[in-house]
């Protein structure tokens, strides 16, 4: 049985959107700190905990379109484009905004799907 990487790499786009559900920081949900972010004053933060869940979505979707049918031809740029928007959008407002916080399940959880994703695609490419 050969396996597909790239869609292998897809189901890490699942676990983000689970992680974006989960409590990320002390204050809740991916939606609730995008929310405090925008209230705050601070859109482009907000907009890119968007971003991620955005993206992961985008991500899921094509690996629905991959599993539906073996003609689909998505090139593997656009695979790259997603996943390293997700990824750094996701970093960005990390490193920019909540170092000092405490972790939740969420946020590992996001970690582990990035992970995913990134070895999937990474592996993808090498077969």
């Amino acid at each position: 049985m050969k396996v597909r990487f790239r869609l292998v790499g897809k189901t890490g786009f699942l676990l983000v959107v689970i992680g974006f559900l989960m409590p990320i920081f002390n204050i809740g949900t991916g939606r609730d700190l995008a929310n405090n972010l925008m209230r705050g004053n601070n859109i482009v933060m907000g907009l890119l905990v968007y971003a991620v869940l955005v993206t992961a979505v985008i991500g899921i979707i094509i690996g629905v379109l991959l599993m539906m049918s073996k003609r689909t031809k998505i090139p593997l740029s656009t695979d790259w484009i997603v996943l390293l928007v997700c990824i750094g959008s996701g970093l960005a407002v990390f490193f920019l905004q909540y170092r000092a916080f405490s972790l939740g399940n969420g946020a590992f959880l996001i970690l582990i799907g990035w992970i995913v994703a990134l070895v999937g695609q990474v592996l993808s490419k090498a077969r």
